[in-house]
This record gives structure tokens, sequence and C-alpha cells, in this order.
């Protein structure tokens, strides 16, 4: 279990936090995360604890996850903090109208190739079921304002591009059932715009680039997750294709942090990206950069059937983050100090890495 007290980790936090943007004389601020018990939703939470413990604050933070044991699993210290609540519950049902959200972060969703490929229907029904719910809610409260968590996959396949920005669009497959998730993100933030133009809601969109760092979960099927467990564990990476695509990566800290300044300085129904251009590599790069630190080797082995069905096309995958930093975002950390500062976070858990069937951090 990540140690929220690690000093690394507490920087990581106090970073994201100086982007948070809200006046000293604003009283009553609640938010709302779901999916807070992933990769993302955990560290929003943190975040806020954070800001609350370390600027004399007194938000109303509620994480929402389906299942209570891991919420309670992952946020055990919540018996110490009055201001952090936590609510079992399926965001394809709808919200309880009772509660007053000042935000919410919608960063609920399967977000990785083997849910993909297991769970399609509940990938696709998460994205526009949950979206909807979240929508419906902030069409009932007009002061609610909504930050969608969307993907870089929304683009799909655009021929010839370097760097894509927000207004460029390209082709999806929707005869392979992998393309649920994209898809599903496509129409989730075609909702958005929508009920912004019909019914006024105030909501912003982020498109994630390729986002990793200590909150990644034990269950988490993406090729660097896969590689950072090797790495705590000392082990060779195995590399599953030759790693010739070149994709957008984005730190943790950093992401979140570009997260804060969509959700106070972004204009509604505006998408930014949220990658790093320092970080711009292939997943080969990634294996060599992983191994020099470990000293181990690199062993290429061919996918099982299941990897496959959850993977993405052959095809580079880099984001323009300019409209971002219009907006003073500046990441921290490349990807080498990146993948340091994860693998040094989480490094002491190595015996629980092992032993948690063989794929846990």
């Amino acid at each position: 279990m990540l140690d929220v007290n690690n000093e690394l980790y507490q920087e990581d936090l106090k970073h994201a936090a100086s982007y948070i943007n809200i006046p000293n004389d604003k009283d009553d601020v609640s938010v709302l995360i779901t999916g807070a018990s992933g990769l993302i939703g955990s560290f929003l939470v943190d975040t806020f604890v954070y800001y609350n413990r370390n600027h004399n604050r007194k938000i109303k933070i509620y994480g929402m996850s389906r299942r209570n044991v891991k919420l309670n699993e992952r946020f055990n210290y919540r018996t110490k903090d009055d201001n952090l609540e936590l609510i079992a519950h399926d965001i394809c049902d709808p919200l309880d109208n009772s509660t007053n959200f000042t935000f919410i972060i919608h960063a609920a969703s399967n977000a990785d190739p083997k849910s993909y490929s297991l769970y399609p229907v509940d990938t696709i029904k998460t994205n526009i079921l949950g979206i909807t719910n979240v929508l419906e809610y902030a069409k009932k409260h007009k002061d609610t304002r909504v930050l969608f968590t969307s993907t870089m996959e929304v683009y799909g396949d655009i021929k010839g591009s370097v760097g894509h920005n927000e207004n460029e669009y390209g082709l999806i497959d929707f005869n392979n059932i992998r393309s649920g998730y994209p898809e599903g993100k496509r129409i989730s933030e075609l909702l958005c715009r929508s009920y912004s133009k019909q019914y006024g809601v105030n909501s912003v969109i982020a498109r994630l680039g390729y986002i990793y760092g200590p909150t990644m979960t034990t269950d988490d099927s993406k090729v660097i997750a896969q590689f950072i467990r090797k790495a705590i564990c000392n082990e060779d990476i195995i590399l599953k294709s030759k790693g010739e695509q070149r994709r957008s990566y984005c730190y943790l800290s950093d992401t979140i942090a570009g997260l804060m300044c969509v959700l106070f300085k972004g204009k509604s129904g505006e998408a930014y990206n949220i990658a790093n251009r320092n970080s711009t590599v292939t997943i080969k790069d990634i294996a060599e950069l992983i191994v020099k630190q470990t000293k181990k080797n690199i062993i290429f082995d061919m996918p099982d059937e299941v990897e496959k069905a959850g993977y993405s096309r052959l095809q580079d995958a880099v984001l323009d983050e300019a409209k971002l930093m219009k907006l003073g975002w500046k990441p921290q950390f490349d990807m080498v100090s990146g993948l340091q500062r994860t693998i040094s976070i989480l490094g002491g858990y190595r015996d629980n890495v092992r032993t948690a069937k063989g794929k846990s951090m």
C-alpha cells in the first residue's frame, strides 16, 4: 500500500495543491471526485486533503467509487479527517441531488487495456451513463462546475500530424471492440458540450496523455505500469512489441496540477490537452530508461490474446499542450525524473509487490 506520508509523495501533493485557486473568503466549498480509488482520483483526493491541512481550509471532499472496501483501504487516514467523506456508489446510477457539490471531477472509467478487452460493455456504460448522471446533476445545480477527464485516444488516427491540438480529429475503427473506450470518451465530450449549449451547464474537458505515477493501481495493465512493477521487484523488463510508437507521457503530480488549471481557469465548453513535451518517448525508450536504473535486461515476449485485444493500434500518439500552458501550467518532471521518482516512492514496498498475485504495487 502506498505510504501517503512518504516525503517525495508529500512534495508531489504540495506541487499539485499549489494550482488550487479558491479565494480565502469563499466558504462552503465542496468537491466530488468520482473514480476516487483509481490512479487519478486517489491522487486528487489526497491533493485536496493536503490543501485543507496546509492552508487552514475546510473544503468538503467527497471520494466516490463503486467498492467501499477499496475506498476504506486506500484512504485509511479518513478517520482523522472530518472533511473527507467516502461514498460507495456506481456512477452508472443517478447522483444524490440532496448534496450540493461546488465542483465535480469525473474520473471514473476503466482505463487500462485488459479492462477494455474483458469488460467492453462496462467500459462504454461507465463513460456514457457516468457523464450523463454527472451532467444531469449539474443541470439541476447551476452553480456546479464539472471537469471531465477524457483521453488522448479521442483523436483516433490522424495521418501526418506531429502533435495533436484540441481542434484536430481522426478516424476510430468502431468495428473494433477495443474502440469502446475512445468512442465512449468522444460521446462523453460531446455530451458535455451539448449540456453546456442546451442547459447552460458549466463544464470543461481535460484530454489526458499517458499518465504514470505512484498511485497506479494493482490491476493496471498498461505497459508502463507493468514496467514499473518489474523495476520495483528488480526484475527484467518484458517488452511485447518492438515498442516504436512515440507517445505523450506525463508524471502524475504534473497531471493533477494541469487538471487544477483546467478546473479553475479553463473556459466552459473547452477541451485542454494534458501532456509533457519533455516526456514524448517510445515504449522501448521507457524500457531502456528503467533497465539503466535497475541494471536488468529487456526481454521480448509476445502478448497473449486478451492483451492483444486491449492494445491500441501501432501509431504515434503525441499531444500539443500549448493551450494548457497558456493557463499558467508548467510541468516539473521529464520522463527520466518522473520514472525515478515513481520507483523511489514505491520502492519501499518491493515485498508487497512480489506477494500480491505477482502484479501489485
